[in-house]
Parts: C-alpha cells; structure tokens; sequence
C-alpha cells in the first residue's frame, strides 16, 4: 500500500523504534521539523499517517485540533509522554489514534496496522484526492510611527499578546535593528538575536529559525534585535525578507516593531507587510508627520495597507478625530485610550498590559484590535483633503 509516514516534532526528537517498525513493513519515516514543510507534505499526499510528538512551542491537543480541521483526510497519532496521556482529549482534539512513548514494538505494531486499516479505507470509499484543502493564513503587521516615544513598541508587544491568546502562534520582530529593545517590554533576555541568524550566512535556510527565538510564557516568540548597536550596519533589506519568510514557516502572525526613521530596511518591513499600523495622537506636530508619512507611502504604492491608530487617545485632545481624519487622508481605523499610568507601570515591570491589567480600557483596546485585525476587517481611507488643512489648524 502506497502510504506517507510523517513524524513531527519541532524539537529534532528520535523515534528509532518507530522507524524501525516502519522499515519492516517497507515503510519510511520521514521527519519534518517546520509547520509549512510539513503542511506542503500534508497537501501533496491524502493517504499520509502523520505522528505528532508532544513538543516544546506548541500545545499537542492544540496543535492537532487545528490540523485535523485543516487537513480532515489525515490520519493522525499523538505521541504522548506516559504521564500526559488522555486518550478521550487526543480523540476530541481530531486524532485517530494515540502513542505512549514507552511504547514497545506490539503496541506499535498495532498502531501500524489501524492506520492501514483507515487508510485502506478511506481508498475504498472515495477518490480523496480532490477533498479541498485549506491553507494555513498568515499575517505580517508592521506597528509604525514618524517618531520614537510614541508607544510604537508598547503597541506591537500588547497586540501581539493579544493575538497569543486567541490562539494564533504569534512572533514578534524587533525592527529596530540599531536600539530596539521588545524583549525589554516582555521582560526576556535573548541568548540569540537577529544578529547571530545573520551571521550563519548562506546555512540560515538550513536552520530553524527558532533557535534563535527568545519564548516569552504567553506564547509569544521574539526575534530580538543585536544586543549591540553598532551591529545594525551587518542587517541589510534582503535579510528582512529572508527573516519574514523563514518566521512564516512557523508562525501564523508576525508582528514587526519597526523603526522610527525610514531606512531601507523600514521599508523591506513595509513591503512584506500585509497592514502597516501608524500610530498617531491628536497633537499637531503627529498629526503633521504622519500626513507626511503616508504621502510617502502612497508614492510607493503602500497606502491600502494603512490602517491608521489613533494612539493615546484623550478625552480633550489637541485635534479631535473627524479633523485628524482629514488633516491626514485616512479614517481611523481603531482608537486606544490614553491610560499613561496603566502603561508606565507595564513597561517598569515587563508585563504587558493587556496581562496585568486585563479589565483596563487601554487593554480591552488593543483586544479588540486584535480581533478586528484577524477578522481582515478594513476600512477606506477617508478622501484625502488639501495641505492647506494643515496650515489651518495651527
């Protein structure tokens, strides 16, 4: 019989035993490391068994409920620690079947021949190879101002939280190559940072990328910018890309804190972004850049990305929303309240707001941006009025 045997873990773990058992039915083992290699195995092949490992990054139950809805056609064994066993969630999560990992060769032998059975099965009863198969979305969204200080990184480590706890596997990439310092805000020290990915050259497609990830407890991954200023000069555009490709083959949403100053390596972030965040307030001189900002964009033919944050908002702020919508030539897409005090104490303690302050309003903000964002909801930037505007409200 014509079958695929998988073996996903992200954490490079041995399965000789399987393997072995395997081989003297004429089987192979083939081992797969990243999500998106392993989704492209799982399109190609509808008659594939696929054995998931408990691993470090992904919750195991999680990880298959998601796969046995994406991918109804697999048969799929859970490969569990004795002393995580739970054979009624591993079935509610969509696996067909489970595995002890003090499993002996009768019990996986067994396993062996029900995969068979169901894939035989399956054969049988209906030409699966036209079954539609759903991909895995991702998206990349690139937190923006015109100047530092204006809650760029406190914004784009709040959402991307956010995006953790609603179950995307979310990773946050510090685009601030020369100081940024999200890891700072979540409270994490890298060991390893964009920098050292950088330095294994032509190897970096070889390598997973989440070695060099720093894992904070909400599930969150950050890709830390170089521990070094001076270290941003290795970092080129074409890096950025390569980064943001690599972090797609694991991640389902990305979140980059970019630069305040607009660089070669801003814009690469720009591009590969599927929405660019730009933050503003209701004072003049942001209100000024960011109309500035978005012309720019718009030469580049950026501007549909946009979706425009109306950051720190105040109850008496300097310009009031429908004025900042023409002042700039966008409507807001979503408005986060100014909580100065909830967010000071945040960024002194490295716990993001949206954790130790849930019931806050700044932090139902960000949740609902969140939601919003993940729905693809969009909306038109307002017609774009004259500069003259501008030179009015002063």
């Amino acid at each position: 019989m014509n079958m695929q045997w998988l073996f996903y873990s992200d954490t490079n773990a041995r399965a000789d035993l399987l393997e072995e058992s395997l081989e003297r039915r004429d089987y192979k083992l083939k081992r797969v490391t990243y999500l998106e290699r392993l989704f492209d195995h799982l399109k190609k092949d509808p008659n594939a068994v696929l054995i998931i490992k408990a691993n470090k990054i992904y919750n195991v139950y999680q990880l298959c409920e998601e796969l046995s809805v994406k991918y109804p056609h697999i048969h799929i064994v859970l490969m569990i620690p004795d002393n995580m066993e739970n054979a009624k969630k591993a079935m509610q999560a969509g696996a067909s079947n489970t595995l002890r990992t003090s499993s002996d060769k009768d019990e996986i032998r067994e396993m062996i021949l029900h995969a068979e059975k169901y894939v035989q099965h399956r054969m049988q009863r209906e030409d699966v190879t036209d079954l539609p198969l759903i991909a895995l979305d991702q998206r990349v969204m690139a937190v923006s101002s015109t100047k530092g200080g204006s809650g760029r990184s406190t914004l784009a480590v709040n959402l991307a939280v956010s995006f953790a706890a609603q179950g995307q596997r979310t990773a946050v990439l510090d685009g601030d190559i020369q100081f940024g310092d999200a890891a700072m805000y979540l409270n994490v020290k890298p060991k390893k940072t964009i920098y050292e990915w950088i330095k294994e050259g032509d190897n970096r497609k070889e390598l997973d990328i989440d070695q060099f990830m720093t894992k904070h407890e909400s599930g969150v991954s950050v890709f830390a910018a170089p521990s070094r200023p001076e270290f941003f000069e290795m970092i080129t555009a074409d890096d950025i890309q390569l980064a943001v490709e690599e972090l797609k083959k694991v991640y389902q949403v990305i979140v980059v804190d970019n630069s305040a100053s607009i660089s070669e390596v801003h814009l690469q972030v720009l591009k590969e972004a599927d929405d660019i965040l730009l933050l503003t307030n209701g004072e003049l001189p942001a209100v000024r850049s960011s109309r500035l900002y978005l012309d720019t964009l718009e030469s580049l033919n950026l501007h549909s990305k946009v979706r425009l944050i109306h950051n720190r908002r105040k109850k008496k702020d300097g310009i009031d929303p429908k004025k900042m919508e023409e002042l700039i030539g966008a409507g807001i897409f979503a408005s986060i309240t100014d909580q100065e005090t909830v967010v000071g104490a945040s960024i002194q303690e490295g716990i993001p707001y949206v954790i130790s302050q849930p019931k806050k309003q700044v932090s139902k903000d960000v949740k609902a941006l969140a939601g919003k964002l993940l729905s693809g909801s969009s909306e038109k930037p307002a017609k774009k009025k004259s500069k003259k505007l501008i030179a009015e409200a002063q």
